[in-house]
């Protein structure tokens, strides 16, 4: 093998760890942001009165919340991540029933 094959296909091998390594830094890191949307995001609708227009879905969403709590502290980055994007748009929606029954 020549040394320019060598040195390409060391270069391909050398960016693909490094592609890996990015992507995989992605899913490694604490959901911080997403948890903070999601609680900004209750915060928003219990000020609209959510826990009266829209109880049932305020209430899945602080139960979402809750459990990505519980899976950030064991560590479990992505399923957190994916509870709090889920407690956000729970959130979101029982603001935006609240703020549409509020005006009916």
């Amino acid at each position: 093998m020549s040394f320019e094959r060598l040195h390409n296909r060391l270069f391909y091998s050398a960016s693909l760890l490094v592609i890996a390594l990015v992507l995989g830094a992605c899913s490694i890191t604490a959901p911080v942001q997403e948890m903070s949307n999601a609680r900004q995001s209750i915060r928003a609708a219990k000020e609209v009165n959510a826990e009266v227009f829209a109880a049932d879905i305020l209430s899945e969403a602080k139960q979402r919340l809750k459990s990505a709590m519980r899976e950030l502290d064991a560590g479990e980055y992505e399923k957190a991540r994916i509870l709090a994007v889920e407690a956000k748009h729970l959130a979101l929606k029982a603001r935006q029933l609240s703020v549409s029954k509020k005006v009916d």
